[in-house]
């Protein structure tokens, strides 16, 4: 295989791999990487639409809508009927927001773990070779 082939296999296996973990961490709580990203989002931001959430997290709406409808299920967001009829609010709900700083922690403490033995110089060159990636793929899909 040549390497722009085995770069981009090693991103996905990665990618994979590392949503696996998280979601093992988070299985004590019935929690999911899918479904924390959302979490984390409108904990930050506040109240979005659904469209709103899945422009921002760069995911299809029809994966945000499954995402939600299990977060609702586990009482941790609510959604209402927003100015526009059509469009739906979501934001999180008590038991979400008191659960958030154990979330959060188990996600810091993956994120260490799995970065651990990078030098911050070496974060800083992933980071930017990363972004770079980003940056080319928003410009062609653009």
């Amino acid at each position: 295989m040549e390497i722009n082939g085995l770069i981009m296999r090693q991103l996905f296996q990665l990618t994979r791999t590392i949503s696996r973990s998280l979601n093992s961490n988070f299985s004590p709580y019935n929690l999911h990487f899918s479904e924390w990203g959302i979490i984390l989002t409108l904990m930050e931001k506040g109240m979005m639409t659904q469209g709103e959430l899945a422009t921002y997290l760069n995911i299809e709406p029809s994966a945000v809508s499954r995402s939600l409808v299990g977060l609702q299920n586990k009482g941790y967001i609510m959604r209402k009927v927003g100015v526009d009829r059509r469009e739906k609010q979501v934001f999180l709900t008590e038991l979400a927001k008191n659960q958030y700083q154990v979330w959060d922690s188990i996600a810091g403490q993956h994120r260490q773990n799995l970065l651990a033995d990078l030098s911050e110089e070496k974060k800083k060159e992933l980071y930017a070779v990363l972004n770079d990636i980003y940056q080319t793929v928003q410009c062609k899909d653009g």
